[in-house]
């Protein structure tokens, strides 16, 4: 009975902790962490305060590291130290206020390590430190993470993935130039930049117009950072590893390769249906969460790479697809440092948003009403999912029934010269209609895409009964070309009676890749081949009378960096040529769809 007692007390006081008043909030800006090889990081504090000064005892700690300028984290901090937390927020290596050289993720284990350890160590922390951040504020955290650092008590990391060429350097083995542009807004916030204005200046004006500088080749493109040596190294070395080698499976950007090193710790993840990193951040609660004891969570909403808002794009997910991810971090640590009970997450490992199911009217921003509801489930896949191949039939169709037929077929013309625009999908947009725009690159009129000779759509009929779609998309397609090389894309649409197409996410694969992306080989032009093209995850409801639709096409353009389909490789090619590319749907070739159904 005494035991009980004390358990009982240990609970209440966890409660009431949790509970506590808000503080205020003091900062210390510039404090320099310094690393176990003499480079210091700058910091700014943030703690918990009474009346002006900081607030007296030990609190835990909640520590960002940041490659975007640590002073973008105020509110962030400013959150958790009026909720009982000192928050650290650190420029990394190289970057604003920060001493050392900086490259992209590869320092971030040990500077992590070291940054936990002194937080750990400081007289105004209980020793327990919390990791938390989005992007590659969470790649960094599954880094230091492979370092086990004794004081890393939990971590709170969104839309973080788990194999960086797979899921943002090369997708299907094909150059995606938001990694490129992403080096031109690092160089230009970059220490080199500050101490070189003109070139800076040359910089954010090639952003103005960042569309002519996707339309040079990759070695012209490159010679923009010419002034920043450091940062053209980065560029160069992308183009020089197109395939999964020792460059991109070093720590830092691989994070799959290392489950096993990394530490056993709590971990809340958190990404969305149209976040370039989702199917990484599933990898990475489904591998830890079957290697580790430890609880691991998982929170999949309607959003894009930035998380928490209830719209996305052209559609409104209603106002229960919004949620407030700060109080859902503040709610994981006082769980995991303060023993208070989840109030936010509930009882199952996965919540997830089941997207769809609104009545299509739009709201006052104009957006549609796609809706959306959330849901519990024990695991990531749903158990209770199955898969159901559509397949593409003559006539464009979508169907649950085999081709009987033999030789037919679909052909077009890929010109790398008029690729696709990129609509929306997880690499630009969101969620959007499947419809060009002159502002959108690559579009020259109003156009639905799919009214372009070179995009194949292949629709089911009005649906009878409304149908979830929860888990892995795929496409098998077998395809010929008479180009040794050539890309084939594809995407999950879903089509509302009167037309609105909008997409649910997408795939591609580079015809050199079929046989897997370490084991490149080109086509015998006319020779017919299975390509199998990984769509991604999502959860869908397509309501009575939509349709479901497969767009298939050679090109998403600036999503990927469109094939010279000449075989050279990617970041060489010294020409390109259009492709005569033919998708194949008879009874000796069947391609299809595959969808989980719940």
């Amino acid at each position: 009975m005494r035991l009980r007692c004390v358990w009982l007390c240990l609970l209440l006081a966890a409660a009431s902790a949790a509970q506590s008043a808000e503080y205020e909030v003091h900062v210390e800006a510039g404090v320099l962490v310094p690393m176990r090889d003499g480079v210091k990081l700058a910091a700014d504090l943030y703690r918990p305060a009474k009346d002006g000064v900081p607030a007296e005892g030990k609190f835990p700690v909640v520590l960002y590291r940041t490659p975007y300028n640590k002073a973008g984290l105020k509110n962030a901090a400013s959150y958790f130290a009026r909720h009982g937390y000192v928050a650290v927020a650190q420029d990394v290596r190289g970057r604003f206020a920060s001493q050392g050289a900086f490259y992209p993720f590869v320092n971030e284990g040990q500077d992590g390590y070291d940054s936990i350890e002194w937080a750990a160590a400081q007289p105004w922390s209980t020793g327990q430190v919390g990791t938390a951040g989005g992007s590659y504020l969470a790649w960094d955290q599954y880094h230091a993470a492979m370092y086990r650092p004794p004081h890393l008590a939990a971590m709170y990391a969104e839309v973080g993935g788990a194999n960086f060429i797979d899921e943002y350097g090369y997708p299907g083995g094909i150059p995606n130039l938001g990694w490129p542009l992403w080096m031109l807004n690092a160089a230009i916030n970059s220490q080199e930049a500050a101490r070189n204005p003109e070139a800076r200046n040359a910089l954010m004006e090639v952003m103005k117009n960042v569309r002519t500088w996707y339309a040079l080749d990759p070695q012209k493109r490159g010679e923009l950072f010419a002034p920043f040596p450091a940062y053209r190294k980065v560029y160069q070395d992308f183009y020089d590893h197109p395939e999964p080698d020792g460059y991109w499976k070093q720590r830092g950007f691989y994070t799959k390769g290392y489950y096993r090193e990394m530490k056993d710790v709590p971990t809340l993840f958190a990404s969305g249906w149209y976040d370039y990193f989702l199917e990484g951040v599933l990898d990475n609660f489904m591998a830890l969460s079957r290697a580790q004891k430890s609880e691991k969570r998982l929170v999949v909403g309607p959003w894009p790479h930035g998380v928490g808002a209830a719209e996305c794009g052209e559609a409104s997910f209603g106002p229960d697809g919004a949620t407030d991810m700060l109080a859902l971090a503040v709610d994981w640590f006082d769980h995991c440092l303060k023993g208070a009970r989840l109030e936010k997450l509930g009882e199952e490992k996965v919540r997830i948003f089941r997207m769809g199911g609104g009545d299509g009217t739009r709201n006052a921003a104009g957006r549609l009403n796609h809706g959306g509801r959330w849901r519990t489930a024990p695991a990531w896949p749903p158990p209770e999912a199955r898969t159901v191949s559509y397949f593409i039939g003559a006539g464009r169709t979508l169907d649950l029934k085999r081709p009987s037929a033999t030789g037919k077929s679909s052909t077009f013309v890929f010109d790398p010269d008029n690729p696709v625009p990129t609509i929306g999908g997880r690499y630009l947009g969101c969620a959007r209609d499947q419809v060009c725009s002159p502002k959108a690159i690559g579009c020259a009129d109003s156009l639905p895409l799919n009214r372009r000779p070179d995009v194949l759509s292949y629709e089911t009929q009005p649906l009878a009964e409304a149908l979830e779609v929860t888990g892995k998309v795929r496409a098998r397609l077998w395809i010929s070309s008479d180009a040794a090389d050539t890309d084939f894309t594809a995407k999950l649409v879903d089509v509302y009676p009167e037309g609105f197409a909008l997409i649910l996410t997408d795939g591609q694969l580079r015809a050199r890749y079929r046989n897997g992306r370490e084991k490149p080989r080109l086509m015998k032009p006319g020779t017919v081949y299975e390509l199998n093209i990984d769509l991604g995850s999502v959860s869908n409801l397509f309501a009575r009378g939509h349709r479901i639709r497969l767009d298939v096409s050679s090109s998403n353009y600036p999503r990927g960096e469109p094939n010279p389909n000449t075989g050279e490789p990617a970041g060489r090619w010294t020409a390109r040529k259009k492709a005569t590319n033919t998708v194949y749907h008879d009874a000796a070739h069947a391609s299809f769809l595959v969808l989980p159904i719940r």
